[in-house]
Parts: structure tokens; C-alpha cells; sequence
């Protein structure tokens, strides 16, 4: 099969970026996609760093050993009343051992292509993109997938999870021409109803993960997709369309994964679930790409 050459997008999605690792494999060993650029916000930034560097036996093996310890470390409530009211901590929980875990799995490997991350300092508001070959790339990788409120922001620029601002970065994408696009997003675009929250915890994550960083996703690929078919049937027409800056739109073709069902909890590292999210990228993929040619 020859090569198709595309850039690599992955959204946010805590633990169901395993839904990632299958999809990505299937795209690249079934269908001969080879990625030029990798782009990820949240879990989409720890997945894009092993990609980038062609580890991704070594990034499988992760998910599949990966235990909620490696990630962060819970306290009781009494240990968050602590940590809040007498130590001024930022966040419920504790996630510096995702940062040893990260390290342990990628410092020090080279990478083959350029891989992108995205964070937030909480001082700004800004969003900032880094590249693998930008002094402390790991250290945005982790910021990037530092969920606000469940986990303490970053040092003094209070670094936060990228997805907070651009859960799936389709515009860092574009901005270098790329020939194609595929996206891997771990949401269904749907918002299933739930129990209400028994927690802050769980209230937290309800509100952020699951509702708002999910719309703000959708909402991001809705209008690439509509505003990139307005671009194609205004080329058809002979007609160019432009950005605000004069600068024409082109029209780029995109495949999206994603899954036909949700994925469970944000932070449900169990073994049976992490396996279940794999297969579910793996048939989501063969789907999409079926899909993506039946329409060419």
C-alpha cells in the first residue's frame, strides 16, 4: 500500500486516549497513513509525544500497564480540606506522578517528526503551542494535560491543560498547509445523561471534562468541517474565499475518528477498560477510513 502522508490531530480525553492508540495503529498499519506533523492538547500531547518519536510499541505497553498510581496520587477528603484550607493547594488531587511516568517513557528519545502541545497559563489566558525541540517540551506535555481543579496548575505561570482553550487544535494544524488532516477525537459528540455528582470531585470533572472541554471540541470541528466545505464548493465555482487577512482558504481534506459509544470516566484507568477503548479506536478507525473512501 503506498504511503499517505497526513498530519496527525488528537484531542483531549483523560483516560480514553487509549480510544487513540488503536485508531492511530490501525490508520497506520492497515490504511498506510505516515503522519508529517503530530498536534494534541491533554492526554492528545502525551500520545502525540511517543507518536513523534516512532515509540508506538512502546506507547501500547504503556496504556496497557498504565495504573491510576502512575497518574496521580488521591487524597481523602480530609487530605483535600488540608491541602486547600492550611497548605493553599490549586487542586484536589496530585498529578506529579504523571510527570515521572512521562519521563520515564520519553526523556531522552529522539524524535522523527515534529510533534506540537498546547497549555494555558491561568495568569494570561493565553494559549501557547510548543515543539518537541523547544527546551522543556516535557514539561509542557505535562502542563498540557493538567486538568484545572482536579489537579494543581503549574508553576508561576499557572500552566493548565491546553483543552481548556483548544481541545482539538485544528487551527495550530492548518496554519501549516497541510495536504490532509485526520482527527482522533475520545468523545462520541453526544452528552449522555449521568447520575448527579456525589462529590466536588466528581462535580468538577462532570463540568469540565465531560461538558464544557466536550462541547468546545465539537464545537471546533463542527465549524472546520462547515467552513471547509464552503471553501470546496466555492472552488468548484471558481470562486476563492479568504481569511480576514486576504490570505485564500483552501480546502483540505479531513478524516475524523471518533467513537460510536462513550468511553466511561475520564479517570477510569482499569485494565478491561483501557482494552475496551483500544479495540473501540481500532474498529472506529477501520469505519472512518471505509467511510472516507466510499465518498471519494
Amino acid at each position: 500500500m503506498a504511503p499517505r502522508t497526513a498530519t496527525l490531530v488528537l484531542s483531549g480525553g483523560g483516560a480514553k486516549g487509549a480510544f487513540q492508540v488503536g485508531a492511530e495503529r490501525v490508520l497506520r498499519e492497515d490504511s498506510g497513513y505516515r503522519w508529517d506533523r503530530v498536534f494534541g492538547v491533554s492526554v492528545g500531547a502525551l500520545n502525540a509525544t511517543l507518536i513523534g518519536q516512532g515509540e508506538q510499541r512502546r506507547l501500547l505497553d504503556v496504556w496497557r500497564s498504565i495504573r491510576e498510581k502512575d497518574v496521580h496520587r488521591r487524597f481523602s477528603w480530609f487530605g483535600v480540606g488540608l491541602r486547600i484550607a492550611l497548605l493553599k493547594r490549586r487542586g484536589l488531587h496530585d498529578n506529579r506522578p504523571l510527570r515521572t511516568t512521562l519521563e520515564r517513557h520519553a526523556a531522552g528519545r529522539p524524535f522523527e517528526i515534529p510533534v506540537h502541545v498546547g497549555r494555558v497559563s491561568l495568569v494570561t489566558g493565553n494559549y501557547e503551542l510548543v515543539r518537541e525541540n523547544e527546551p522543556g517540551f516535557l514539561d509542557a506535555v505535562w502542563h498540557s494535560a493538567t486538568m484545572p481543579v482536579i489537579w494543581e496548575p503549574v508553576g508561576e505561570h499557572a500552566w493548565v491543560d491546553g483543552g481548556i482553550r483548544n481541545v482539538t487544535p485544528l487551527g495550530d494544524a492548518l496554519k501549516h498547509e497541510p495536504g490532509e488532516i485526520v482527527v482522533i477525537e475520545c468523545d462520541t459528540g453526544r452528552l449522555d445523561a449521568s447520575d448527579p455528582p456525589g462529590n466536588i470531585f466528581e462535580a468538577a470533572r462532570r463540568s469540565l471534562s465531560e461538558v464544557a472541554i466536550n462541547e468546545i471540541m465539537h464545537n471546533d470541528v463542527r465549524e472546520f468541517v462547515r467552513i471547509n466545505e464552503l471553501v470546496k464548493q466555492a472552488e468548484a465555482a471558481g470562486v476563492v474565499l479568504r481569511n480576514p487577512d486576504g490570505t485564500p482558504l483552501r480546502h483540505c481534506p479531513i478524516t475524523i475518528v471518533k467513537p460510536e459509544e462513550q468511553l466511561g470516566d475520564t479517570l477510569d484507568f482499569s485494565s478491561a477498560m483501557i482494552e475496551h477503548r483500544i479495540r473501540a479506536g481500532e474498529t472506529a478507525a477501520r469505519k472512518a477510513v471505509a467511510t472516507d473512501c466510499a465518498s471519494r
